[in-house]
């Protein structure tokens, strides 16, 4: 699925966006990635304000609303007992109003018809339930997942029992596939509904603008087919293309694309921002001009992404390389033990591996970072030294910002690895255009999945909606992580005094 910023505008005409069509009661078609459970339709209402989404208008085209209206809006969608009440007038950012008996009720708010075909890639790629993250770079592992070569894809889709199943849309899906796979614009058949021409869409240009982007029939309209390759170091079509069939990936939730020869991970995408699965830290390239620009930041994301740095060694790694810049921000538990040297890496690893315990004098000081839960969990030595390391770590850089530009860093790096397509129909053709580098916008903070009892692969980034909120820390707080402050801090008054309450 697709996240509010790329859904495309229903050609569906059903009613306005008047109150009566958008109770708090009724779902739309667009799922919050948050939670994973679908906006209301007012939710949606509100959230297609605060990202820039367009609202397609009753009388044709498109508006987008003034940032500046977003806490009316909200009022408003709270309004009545059962949503928003009466009408409401909101300035656009080309300078006019609208009034929401204005907008378009699209499929986005609700009408489901277009989302029933069965042309989505997960309804046609057979793939596994992986995620993109637990694939890494390796090709093996991408291949026996359900990827392919992308000279392969034509074929995957014109012998595809899916699509043939589905018979005159099935065979519009082909017929637009062959025209991309011949760079051409694809053209629809004459005879399709309005719903099937909104599921190829919303749905099957995913992989149809993958082949046309493959073959050279979708245009570059930012950077260039050659400057894209020579980054990569490789053609498209020499990539391995995937599908997952799990699609709660913020930024390539649709298909991944790997550079064979030299394990380079891109991901083309046709959604720019939301929350879900994060992508890891591997397989990401540094342009020069980034190294320059964030040094610190590009060196502490290299050492993230070391083939060298194990799941168990990567947070004691990255400890390390904050000690050599930012000395004074450690938690002084570890200060004796720092730069944490191999043999006490080893010896975590082993502790990890066979529960061996670790000597009780280091263990003390990984102890003062733990809660009383996990400091007297059932899991190793080795394994809570290696959670307390590894959360400390990570909220040194979400929330402290011990690593200058990070958040700027990261998200331009981001950018160079990504491909973005956007999709509309125009006419009677399915029109795709390219981005490159993407333009990836987000709050950003270091995860892990694993614990203290449990290792599960090295960390990865999570990419939140909206830019970075310096109210709001990233990251688990003390309690979440079953980690203790190194010190109390401070305090600066009350919450009366400072106008608000603290956040920790």
């Amino acid at each position: 699925m697709r996240d509010i910023l790329n859904l495309l505008d229903s050609v569906l005409v059903e009613a306005n966006l008047g109150f009566g069509e958008i109770p708090n009661t009724s779902v739309s078609a667009v799922t919050n990635p948050k939670t994973g459970q679908l906006y209301t339709r007012p939710e949606l209402f509100v959230e297609k304000i605060r990202t820039g989404s367009p609202f397609t208008l009753v009388a044709g085209g498109e508006v987008v609303i003034d940032l500046s209206e977003l806490q009316r809006a909200i009022q408003w969608a709270q309004s009545g007992p059962k949503g928003p009440s009466g009408v409401i007038t909101l300035k656009t950012t080309d300078g006019g109003t609208v009034k929401n008996t204005q907008m378009l009720k699209t499929d986005e708010f609700g009408s489901k018809g277009s989302e029933n075909l069965k042309v989505k890639p997960s309804d046609v790629f057979v793939t596994t339930d992986q995620e993109i993250t637990d694939l890494g770079n390796s090709i093996d592992a991408v291949l026996s997942a359900g990827g392919f070569p992308a000279s392969e894809m034509y074929s995957k889709i014109a012998n595809n029992p899916a699509l043939v199943k589905l018979g005159k849309l099935g065979d519009a899906v082909i017929y637009m596939s062959k025209q991309a796979n011949e760079a051409q614009v694809p053209v629809f058949p004459p005879d399709l509904t309005a719903d099937e021409i909104k599921a190829i869409e919303l749905y099957a240009s995913e992989y149809i603008g993958a082949l046309g982007l493959i073959t050279g029939g979708v245009p570059f309209m930012r950077g260039s087919r050659e400057q894209f390759e020579e980054f990569v170091g490789g053609s498209l079509s020499e990539m391995i293309m995937f599908f997952p069939k799990n699609v709660s990936n913020p930024l390539a939730d649709s298909f991944s694309v790997v550079n064979n020869s030299t394990g380079h991970a891109v991901k083309i995408s046709s959604k720019a921002a939301g929350k879900g699965a994060a992508p890891s830290l591997g397989g990401i390239k540094f342009p020069d001009e980034l190294r320059k620009k964030y040094p610190e930041a590009t060196e502490f994301l290299d050492r993230a992404q070391a083939k060298e740095s194990s799941s168990v060694s990567q947070p004691f790694d990255l400890m390390n390389y904050i000690y050599s810049i930012a000395p004074n921000k450690i938690p002084k538990p570890y200060q004796s033990l720092l730069p944490f040297s191999p043999d006490l890496i080893d010896a975590v690893a082993k502790s990890i591996n066979t529960n061996k315990p670790l000597p009780r004098k280091i263990m003390g000081l990984f102890e003062k970072q733990l809660s009383a839960k996990v400091r007297d969990g059932k899991a190793s030595d080795g394994g809570k030294a290696w959670w307390a390391t590894i959360q400390d770590m990570m909220r040194l850089v979400n929330n402290d910002k011990v690593i200058p530009n990070f958040r700027a860093a990261l998200i331009e790096s981001l950018g160079y690895n990504f491909v973005q397509l956007y999709t509309k129909v125009n006419g009677n053709k399915l029109v795709t255009q390219a981005f490159w580098p993407a333009k990836i916008t987000g709050q950003v903070k270091l995860k892990t999945k694993g614990s203290a009892g449990l290792m599960k692969g090295k960390m990865s980034v999570e990419i939140s909606p909206g830019g970075e909120d310096l109210e709001t820390p990233s990251g688990q707080s003390r309690e979440e992580a079953g980690t203790l402050p190194a010190e109390e801090p401070k305090k600066l008054g009350t919450p009366k005094t400072l106008g608000r309450k603290r956040q920790r």
